[in-house]
């Protein structure tokens, strides 16, 4: 309760300070994110994208990386032929350093194409940092945990084709998923001597099937509009790979305006992934970090099958400043852990949102929140965009 307290008190504090000298002062803050790549030039209209840089700092902290700072950059931009009717498209990149020496780069881009006739979307990611690794199951417990390290690279592009004239894509591609250099690390591991990291190293390789549903107003941040993509990948050893498995993916969004008058929104998404037989460790599916159950640490849940739902209110007080209430639930399960909602996990937390491009409606977050059920945590998260 005092963690709420404090929580609300910093909420009203900021809310009180808005006043109109202080949105001045914002205005002139948030500038500061903002680059443009090209200047305007003669042929340009008044529908002429003009491509920009977008930066914000990132800030996190876990017990395993200790405090981790770094940048976040997000490019938008249209290709070239692209007018008023296609979305803007995003090139997210965050490199994050921690005080442990560790470092984590990821991606995950969203291309519209002229009249959004094809869409690549997809993740590139490098990382190398200690994580808490807990066994798999819903009970899992910190005194069964392992500190282990590892290196890991992800590339997954996909590219869709637009079907008819709705808001539907299909297409698929490849994903390439590697953890090597695994190693504890403490030269032995307390909680159990026999533990063989090393068995963990693992590269997926294999080709993805997609679908997706997307006719959101805003991909950074919508207001209207609905998401829905449902993946499922095929991995062998005949393209490199070290496992034989599958895994498929579903993801829906949905995003409401209560009223016309405000810019208020409801946000909900439910999310399920399922990793089948063969899958290797380090690939089964989880729950944690600053998507899926904020709150909890990335990682913190793993099985064969996760689930999660969550929704969040999202109030735009003043121009450039609004606040996000966000609660959700979820769990993981599999063969020897059948779902049960006796171990069902939640999420509880709220959030400040500070306006840097008004155009693309795009948002600093700064979000804290509660993880609650078999296992208490709490979590802070700063970057650019929206949790979903």
């Amino acid at each position: 309760m005092n963690t709420v307290s404090r929580l609300s008190a910093l909420l009203i504090a900021i809310t009180l300070a808005s006043t109109l000298p202080a949105q001045s002062l914002l205005d002139r803050v948030t500038d500061w994110f903002e680059f443009d790549l090209r200047k305007p030039r003669l042929g340009d209209t008044d529908t002429t994208f003009i491509p920009k840089v977008v930066l914000s700092p990132t800030v996190s902290y876990e017990p395993a990386t200790s405090l981790g700072v770094g940048a976040g950059i997000k490019i938008l931009f249209k290709p070239k032929g692209a007018g008023p009717e296609t979305r803007t498209s995003n090139v997210p990149i965050g490199l994050t350093y921690t005080f442990k020496n560790q470092l984590i780069f990821n991606s995950g881009y969203t291309v519209f194409f002229p009249e959004e006739r094809w869409l690549l979307r997809g993740n590139l990611g490098y990382s190398d940092f200690p994580v808490l690794f807990f066994e798999s199951g819903p009970r899992s417990q910190r005194s069964d945990a392992h500190d282990i390290r590892y290196r890991r690279i992800l590339v997954e592009p996909l590219l869709l084709r637009k079907i008819g004239q709705n808001d539907v894509f299909f297409g698929g591609g490849f994903r390439f998923n590697r953890f090597f250099d695994l190693g504890l690390e403490e030269p032995e591991d307390v909680n159990n001597p026999d533990f063989k990291v090393a068995e963990l190293a693992s590269a997926s390789v294999g080709l993805e099937l997609a679908f997706s549903v997307d006719d959101r107003d805003n991909v950074l941040n919508a207001s209207e509009g609905k998401f829905l993509e449902f993946t499922h990948g095929f991995y062998g050893k005949i393209l490199g790979g070290t496992h034989q498995f599958m895994l498929s993916k579903a993801d829906y969004r949905g995003y409401i305006r209560p009223s016309s008058r405000n810019e208020n929104v409801i946000a909900y998404q439910l999310y399920a992934r399922y990793a089948w037989d063969g899958t290797p460790n380090l690939e089964l599916s989880s729950l944690g970090g600053a998507e899926l159950l904020r709150g909890f640490r990335e990682f913190r849940w793993r099985d064969r099958l996760a689930y999660f739902a969550q929704v969040e209110y999202r109030y735009q007080a003043f121009r450039k400043l609004g606040f996000v209430f966000f609660g959700g639930a979820g769990d993981v399960s599999g063969e020897d852990n059948p779902a049960n909602f006796n171990t069902l996990k939640y999420s509880l937390g709220a959030g400040i949102r500070i306006k840097i491009i008004e155009s693309e409606n795009l948002n600093v977050r700064f979000d804290y929140a509660l993880g609650m059920g078999r296992s208490n945590e709490r979590n802070f998260y700063l970057g650019i965009a929206e949790a979903f």
